[in-house]
């Protein structure tokens, strides 16, 4: 029996599209983000001393957890984070001339953090001041100058194409008043929410992808406001929300899951003295925060909703056969002695194509809009007046070498 039979440890849902498969979040975006193992529950349940044998899923170059693939078709694709961060990732899909990847979201962000370190020192192309030295080795002087070529060279080009792009949908946006309301951001997230099997899971996601719930907000509004930019340009057919759900039934049903609270002592014999004293009215928590011999004590014992085949076998057992609100004998596994309560239990789900007709909608719209928005931003740059220095210094630099070999 392994160590951490007893911890729960939820597969991670399929993640999506776009990053063919490869990476998530570019996730919290491509239309997908979708929670990983829950590793983190996993070793705050173990039992202290002990380590945790599984490893902890996931990439943190891409912002966003590897999930488990569907094998042999595309990966089922829930409106996540990702999709909602579509919009800095599309920039990115744009700037390198239309191609896409699990990486867009977190190259964007650190080419935008880049972009703003070089727009604090020195306005691009500034002069005057250029030649100050920032820093120095020895008697070598670093200067503003050279600090912004050297950001240009690394990521200033995406990252100011990544910002017309931007400041071209802001000015659509405009343009066509359109708006979008906090209820219509709230649906966005709770939409997001519903992907995730708990609100725990899904506030891990939150962290692991490196945002907080207001950026993520931020973000949403942004996907929406796309969305209704190229509504004209979107159309999702009956037909391929019946396809979706026929492809990917088995990703919306939800298994029979119960939660439950233990008690962790060494012997059975403390552990019926326990036993005891819940019957006679001694408060459960309480005892879990004093007696618990694992990370649990600090939550009263508390393991969240867990599934079948999560647990330690005969843990699971007992548990699944309690009603709201027991309190069992004591239950031996690996780790020792357990006294558990039943908290609550939700029976399994498997939802009709009308009950997720809605979601999946907006899931293709998602993808569409994700898919098609690099050559919405080529249209509006070919009705705009741009200029780039970026880009012109580059042709300038590229046409030096021919000048020079002209007789």
């Amino acid at each position: 029996m392994k160590d951490n039979d007893l911890q729960p440890n939820h597969p991670g849902q399929p993640e999506d599209e776009q990053g063919q498969a490869q990476e998530r979040e570019n996730n919290l975006h491509e239309p997908d983000v979708t929670p990983e193992t829950e590793s983190n529950r996993i070793d705050s349940s173990l039992p202290e001393g002990d380590e945790p044998s599984s490893e902890e899923d996931g990439s943190v170059d891409d912002r966003q957890s590897e999930v488990n693939e569907q094998p042999e078709q595309e990966q089922y694709l829930p409106p996540t984070m990702v999709a909602d961060h579509a919009v800095v990732q599309n920039e990115q899909h744009t700037a390198n001339g239309g191609g896409g990847g699990g990486k867009g979201w977190m190259i964007a962000s650190l080419v935008l953090a880049a972009a703003l370190i070089v727009v604090l020192i020195v306005p691009p192309f500034a002069k005057g001041s250029g030649n100050e030295a920032i820093a120095k080795v020895n008697d070598a002087k670093i200067t503003k100058d050279m600090l912004y070529e050297e950001l240009v060279t690394v990521g200033g080009k995406q990252t100011l194409d990544g910002m017309i792009s931007q400041e071209l949908i802001r000015q659509e946006v405009n343009k066509k008043s359109i708006t979008v309301t906090e209820e219509e951001i709230d649906q966005e997230i709770e939409a997001l929410k519903g992907s995730f099997p708990s609100e725990d899971q899904f506030n891990m996601a939150l962290q692991q992808s490196g945002m907080t719930l207001e950026e993520l907000r931020t973000e949403s509004k942004k996907q929406i406001e796309q969305k209704k930019l190229m509504a004209d340009k979107i159309e999702v057919t009956d037909e391929e929300i019946s396809a979706f759900y026929d492809q990917y039934k088995n990703n919306f049903a939800t298994p029979e899951q119960v939660r439950a609270s233990h008690i962790l002592v060494e012997t059975e014999e403390e552990a019926k003295e326990i036993v005891q004293q819940l019957k006679d009215g001694a408060d459960f928590a309480q005892i879990a925060s004093e007696k618990n011999q694992d990370a649990t004590k600090d939550t009263g014992g508390d393991l969240d909703f867990f599934g079948r085949g999560e647990m330690d076998p005969a843990f699971e057992e007992a548990a699944f056969s309690m009603k709201k609100d027991e309190i069992s004998d004591p239950v031996k596994t690996s780790f020792g002695y357990h006294v558990i309560k039943l908290t609550d239990r939700k029976e399994a789900i498997n939802p009709t194509l009308e009950e997720k007709k809605e979601e999946i909608r907006n899931q293709i719209e998602s993808q569409k809009v994700y898919q098609g928005l690099p050559a919405y931003i080529q249209e509006l740059k070919e009705g705009a007046n741009v200029t780039n220095t970026i880009e012109e210094k580059e042709a300038a630099a590229a046409e030096t070498p021919d000048a020079e070999a002209t007789p």
